[in-house]
């Protein structure tokens, strides 16, 4: 059997206010036809077809579009992400074509394809609010209630599989949207969902599966921890300026009985996002390296000018983001870490609730120094 492993769309993103959907609308109808032309038996969506949880119809339809071209090729078999919400999804699944199916909870599908039965359990995003917390619960305690939540999920999911596989055989794979610890981020995640809180360790995830096919990171990866055949496939185009470097791309996965193997297909159809550093006459020259790409230029200048970002952007018209570089902010950097070097952090933290308008709170204070000294001994111990 061979499927196609993609996820984390974001149709309707936009970057530094610039849209992008019909750049969206090219890149998945390339992901339409490298699934047709690898004659792959089913598509695994992992998560985040949208950016927003509020859909304007544009985004709407063309992921409408995106899901019928693809299930026109094979069944797609999708879960929800943490940009979307389910009970959305769970409204429209039921006037989707039958060859779509989307979870937006805990889910196990039968599939046939035309290459036997495929069982694809799918896990959307576990919601951090779903896990009850006690009050005072420390961060720590936190962390390790969401971990066993996710891996309960996760097993009651593998343990459904297994019993299918066993009564009628078939490809078990599992299909979800969570973090998994030591992963890398690729750009534009959502920083709340990308701290230790919000993960669990790959070796708890099962590993007698034909495949884990996740999604919420946007760089392709294989799973840190994970001894089984898993990977996020990232995103198939570059959503942000953070995650230069990492080519778009799906992943076909070929299960037979000769073993098993991924391999990651680059996206063309997306623009680049290359950051550019330099003087402003020298960007221009930088820029025409990467024909096609948008740009975020950091100029480096002697001292600061009104018109920098117009001068910039007639010399690089796809420039999106002009930042200055001087040689004073970097010496004013040098001059506030120094200076804050020398100080008791406990003071300057309540100087800095002063300053944000919270008012000094000695008692926030006395458990930032307490917290700051647990740090320190656990330096040394």
């Amino acid at each position: 059997m061979r499927l196609l492993h993609t996820g984390d769309w974001h149709i309707g993103k936009r970057l530094y206010g610039n849209d992008r959907l019909d750049e969206t609308r090219g890149v998945l109808g390339e992901v339409a036809r490298v699934a047709k032309a690898a004659e792959v038996d089913a598509i695994l969506v992992a998560g985040d077809n949208f950016d927003r949880r509020l859909v304007e119809p544009a985004a709407l339809a063309a992921c409408l579009h995106a899901l019928e071209e693809l299930a026109a090729v094979a069944p797609v078999v999708a879960v929800t992400g943490n940009h979307e919400d389910p009970a959305f999804w769970a409204e429209l699944a039921p006037y989707l074509a039958p060859r779509i199916l989307i979870a937006a909870a805990d889910a196990v599908f039968p599939v046939e394809t035309r290459s036997g039965r495929l069982l694809a359990a799918c896990l959307p995003w576990p919601d951090p609010s779903e896990v009850p917390a006690g009050a005072g619960a420390d961060r720590g305690r936190s962390r390790d209630d969401y971990a066993a939540f996710v891996r309960a999920r996760v097993e009651r999911l593998a343990d459904e599989l297994r019993d299918r596989r066993r009564d009628g055989g078939g490809v078990a794979v599992l299909v979800g949207h969570l973090m998994v610890s030591h992963a890398v981020a690729g750009g534009g995640e959502r920083e709340l969902t990308l701290g230790g809180m919000y993960a669990i360790d790959g070796g708890s995830l099962p590993t007698d599966l034909d495949y884990v096919a996740l999604g919420h990171l946007h760089r392709s990866q294989p799973l840190p921890g994970y001894t089984g055949l898993g990977r996020y496939s990232g995103s198939p185009m570059a959503l942000d300026f953070s995650g230069e470097g990492a080519a778009p791309s799906v992943a076909l996965i070929d299960i037979g009985p000769n073993g098993r193997r991924v391999t990651e297909i680059p996206m063309e159809s997306g623009r680049r996002l290359v950051r550019l550093r330099g003087r402003i006459d020298e960007l221009e020259v930088l820029a025409a390296r990467h024909p096609g790409a948008w740009f975020f230029c950091e100029v480096v200048v002697d001292q600061m000018r009104l018109d920098l970002v117009r001068d910039v952007r007639d010399r690089v018209p796809d420039a999106l983001r002009v930042e200055p570089i001087t040689p004073a902010s970097a010496t004013d950097a040098l001059a506030e870490a120094d200076a804050l070097a020398g100080r008791d952090l406990g003071d300057a933290y309540g100087e800095w609730l002063e300053l944000s308008g919270r008012g000094r709170d000695d008692r926030l204070v006395a458990a930032f120094r307490a917290a700051l000294a647990r740090v320190e001994e656990d330096a040394a111990g």
